[in-house]
């Protein structure tokens, strides 16, 4: 079940981004991932979802460091086309930082983008694996 927060000081576009941000978690949980983290936060900047999964029956793990965007009609643009390169290369930047305070030897990386469209109902979710590469370059 997703709630919008009840602080009325919250911005509409950021009650909205949280709402998305829970469904793109109980979408990865659905898909067989284990959510490591939300909103990993440094000086530098924030990861929306960290996300692990288990692959080699658990010999080896993939962590993806997602990006979630969310949009309502009226949006010129899909959510997915507004990950801007300044935004993927700080989420490479502290993807990296995550992984060398948490990673283990037999971990893959990808970077990820979901975005969550509030203009169907239910809410759509398309998941872009390895949208980016570790460069901040969309493949």
């Amino acid at each position: 079940m997703v709630t919008e927060s009840n602080d009325p000081n919250q911005a509409p576009h950021l009650r909205l981004g949280r709402r998305g941000e829970e469904l793109a978690a109980q979408y990865l949980r659905n898909e067989g991932w284990k959510i490591e983290r939300q909103n990993f936060t440094t000086e530098r900047g924030e990861i929306d979802i960290v996300a692990r999964r288990e692959i080699e029956d658990g010999a080896a793990a993939m962590v993806a460091f997602v990006e979630v965007k969310s949009r309502r009609s009226g949006d010129r643009i899909a959510p997915e086309l507004s990950v801007t390169a300044r935004k993927r290369r700080t989420i490479v930047r502290l993807g990296r930082e995550y992984a060398d305070r948490h990673g283990g030897r037999r971990e893959g990386y990808r970077f990820d983008v979901i975005a969550v469209d509030f203009d169907e109902e239910p809410p759509s979710i398309r998941h872009f694996e390895g949208a980016f590469d570790a460069k901040g370059n969309p493949y």
